[in-house]
């Protein structure tokens, strides 16, 4: 009983904000709610750090409703760039990020997962982005291509990978999102703690 009085007393931020249960969130396949979205995950394929397909081909790109609905306003200003999001990685069952801890064992760009992850939560999404017709728009590097280079804030020269990163990251915090630091594709819903880990029998629910 105490146990239970703690956790439901948890809160996030300088708002105090609360927890957020799954039933109040859940999980949706954000390709029918955001705009334009292109959906290439990174781990559908083989071509990844892990060396191997961690999700089935026709994997959907799951995000809870929330951040969907977010990520749906970052995709309409950035319609007005002439540019479109490419969702490289969203939800994240559990058995795919340990996969990914393993071949890449750093937090800062592989949460370790014995904390569990903001993917994991469904909270996070990693992002390229296309022009209009869907071709590949220059970006700053390739997905999950670690160093000094990925970083949100790295020097390069002016031009249109630098201009699409930062209208990448303008669109994205004017919708609620903060970025990783060490990786100019990674944004996560602010406060994302407060949701909790999506179990597979939540997702295969949905």
């Amino acid at each position: 009983m105490l146990l239970a009085l703690l956790l439901a007393a948890r809160t996030f931020g300088p708002q105090h904000l609360p927890e957020v249960p799954d039933k109040e969130d859940p999980l949706v396949d954000a390709a029918a709610i955001v705009p334009g979205l292109i959906v290439d995950l990174a781990y559908a394929s083989p071509r990844n750090i892990a060396g191997r397909a961690l999700y089935p081909p026709d994997a959907k790109c799951l995000l809870r409703r929330s951040v969907a609905a977010r990520l749906a306003l970052a995709a309409q200003a950035l319609r007005k760039r002439k540019l479109r999001l490419v969702a490289r990685d969203c939800w994240r069952p559990a058995s795919a990020h340990e996969a990914l801890w393993k071949a890449h064992p750093h937090a800062g760009s592989v949460a370790d997962p014995s904390r569990g992850s903001l993917h994991e939560r469904g909270v996070s999404v990693d992002l390229g982005l296309a022009t209009l017709q869907g071709k590949q728009a220059p970006v700053p590097t390739d997905f999950d291509a670690f160093g000094p280079e990925a970083a949100a804030d790295a020097p390069i020269p002016n031009g249109p990978a630098r201009e699409n990163r930062e209208a990448l990251e303008e669109a994205m915090r004017a919708a609620g999102f903060r970025v990783n630091p060490k990786e100019w594709w990674h944004y996560s819903r602010l406060y994302g703690w407060r949701w909790p880990i999506a179990k597979p029998s939540f997702h295969s629910a949905q």
